[in-house]
Order: structure tokens, then C-alpha cells, then sequence
């Protein structure tokens, strides 16, 4: 196949692939200069250039005969033997080996360097056919930026992360994205975990604790809100209950954001199945599903196995519960 149809095949192949120059150029781990180069003819590329694009774009470009393939090789063998003969055009044969030499040594030294510059978490490319002022790669993310602003860009499926946030921080497999003074969270597939709307939030595990007008809630790793932001504070217990505070009351929700029991409380301890609790100084008896076994009237409740020991207006009494 001639270079220049190689040049004119691989815009073609590009394109049905819908991939841009930058991206092919990404894939071989090559300079977009090189690609432009050989889509326009300007430079003839070597076989193994050749090899390197057509397993990255998963298409065989040397779809010749086997008769002109043997030709070819016989043919560049002829050459190389004689090459070697200095017995005849002893200067001029010297002068191609050493020019061949310099330029092995100058792609050589070439190709290090952008492998290098490529595995730099840090490096900073311009882009080209793009509308981005630059591109930064950085622990697996594409950071896009346009006149100051950030935004992402998955190259794979296309997916784009307008540039509007101030400023965007990595960490693991997380996108923070800071705007107004407010963060969000986006994940790796460039999915929107949070909106740009907390004033912060911390990960622990696969929880999100997030927090907005001094106010706190809980969401999940896959985004969705557990509790809202209206609570003064809460905790989570190792049994997946939460205790939930509010206007200096208590209560109990579940992680699937449920209301076990309302935040009308002014007391609230969980001792194995039972929740004590207690309203206006009286104190009640209630269970994990949010039931009320003694209502809040006594002054005083104990628990000493099936029996619950109370107490009100001096007075003792064991209730069965």
C-alpha cells in the first residue's frame, strides 16, 4: 500500500471510528503533529508506525497479496545486502548508514521523551480540533479548561463535563468540583454523584456525609440522598441505624431513609432491642421498628428481662413486655 493511501485510509477509519486526531494520537502514543502529518502525505511512515496504528485502531491497512508481499520483502532484502557491500559506492553507502544511524538515534530519543512526558500525572497538552483551551491528565481523570474555568471530558464515550466550576481537586477515583463556594462530586465515568451545592462533605466508606446551612445529611455513593440536609447532626451506629438531631430533640432512621422515630425526643438511649426515651422529664419504652411499649408518663423504667420496672408518683409496678 502506498504511504499516502495509508494517509487517506486512516482518515477514513478514523471518522467511522468517530475518533479525532488527538485521540488516535493518544491510542499509538504519538504526537497529534504525526498523525496530521500522515493523514495530509507530508511524511512517509515507517512500517512499524503503521503496525502501532493499525492494532490500535483494530484494522489491517496491509491487506496486499501474499505474491507482492514476498516481492516487497525479497526486495528491501536485495537492498539491505547490498547496503552493506561497501565494495561499491564505498562514501556514498557510509553516508546513507550514518544518516539512517542519526535518525534511529533521534526518533529513539524522541519517543522516550513523549513516554515519559506521558506517564507525568501533571503534564499539560494544548489541544487540537478541540474548543478547549487545554487538557490536564491526571490520575485518570481529563481536566478540560476553557478561559479559566474546568470541566471534564471522557474520551471513550464522549461524555463532557461542561467548564463551569473554579476549580476541581482529585482524589482516588473522585472528582471534587468547586463553584460559588460550593462543592460537588462526580465519579471516574464522569456520573454526578452530588451537586456543586454543599458547603463540604466527607466519604467515609460508602456513605457521603454532606453539610449546607449548617445543617447535615447523608447520601450514598451512588448519589442517592438518605436524609436530607435539615438535621442539626447524626450518627451512625455499626447496626445501620442512625440517630438523628434536631431542634435539640431525638430520633432513629434506618440507611434506607426511613423514619423510625421522629425527632421529638429529649432523651434517647438504645440498649440492645429497647429504646429509652424520654419527653418533658417522663420517660417510655419503644423497640427498633418505632413501637411504643410504655408511653412517656413514668418517672422512672428498668428493665430486668421480660418485666419493665417502673416508677411514677412514688409508686412501683412491673408491666410484662
Amino acid at each position: 500500500m502506498e504511504n499516502l493511501d495509508f494517509g487517506k485510509k486512516l482518515i477514513e477509519v478514523r471518522k467511522q471510528k468517530g475518533l479525532t486526531q488527538a485521540d488516535v494520537a493518544e491510542k499509538c502514543n504519538v504526537t497529534i503533529r504525526t498523525i496530521q502529518r500522515i493523514e495530509s502525505g507530508s511524511v512517509k511512515p515507517r512500517s512499524s508506525t503503521i503496525k502501532i496504528i493499525s492494532k490500535a485502531l483494530e484494522f489491517d491497512f496491509f491487506e496486499t497479496s501474499t505474491q507482492n508481499s514476498k516481492l516487497k520483502s525479497n526486495t528491501l532484502l536485495w537492498y539491505a545486502k547490498d547496503l552493506f557491500n561497501f565494495k561499491t559506492n564505498t562514501m556514498k553507502k557510509i553516508s546513507i548508514l550514518t544518516a539512517c544511524l542519526l535518525l534511529f538515534a533521534f526518533t529513539f530519543s524522541n519517543l522516550f521523551s513523549s513516554k515519559a512526558q506521558s506517564a507525568n500525572p501533571e503534564n499539560e497538552q494544548k489541544t487540537e480540533n478541540q474548543s478547549f483551551d487545554r487538557l490536564i491528565f491526571r490520575d485518570g481523570f481529563l481536566i478540560i479548561m476553557k478561559n479559566d474555568k474546568y470541566g471534564l471530558y471522557n474520551s471513550k464515550s464522549k461524555v463532557i463535563i461542561p467548564c463551569e466550576y473554579d476549580k476541581l481537586e482529585i482524589e482516588g477515583n473522585y472528582a471534587i468540583t468547586f463553584k460559588d463556594n460550593k462543592r460537588g462530586l462526580i465519579d471516574k465515568n464522569l456520573n454526578t454523584i452530588i451537586p456543586c451545592e454543599y458547603g463540604k462533605f466527607q466519604i467515609e466508606g460508602h456513605l457521603i456525609f454532606t453539610y449546607k446551612n449548617n445543617k447535615q445529611g447523608l447520601t450514598n455513593l451512588d448519589g442517592k440522598v438518605i436524609i436530607p440536609c435539615e438535621y442539626d447532626r447524626f450518627q451512625v451506629t455499626e447496626n445501620n441505624f442512625v440517630f438523628t438531631s434536631k431542634n435539640n430533640k431525638h430520633g432513629l432512621m434506618n440507611l434506607d431513609g426511613e423514619t423510625i422515630i421522629p425527632c421529638e425526643y429529649h432523651k434517647f438511649q438504645v440498649e440492645n432491642n429497647f429504646v429509652f426515651v424520654s419527653k418533658y422529664n417522663k420517660n417510655g419504652l419503644m423497640n427498633l421498628d418505632g413501637e411504643t411499649i410504655i408511653p412517656c408518663e413514668y418517672d422512672s423504667i428498668k428493665i430486668n428481662g421480660s418485666i419493665a420496672i417502673v416508677t411514677k408518683n412514688g409508686k412501683t409496678e412491673n408491666i410484662q413486655i
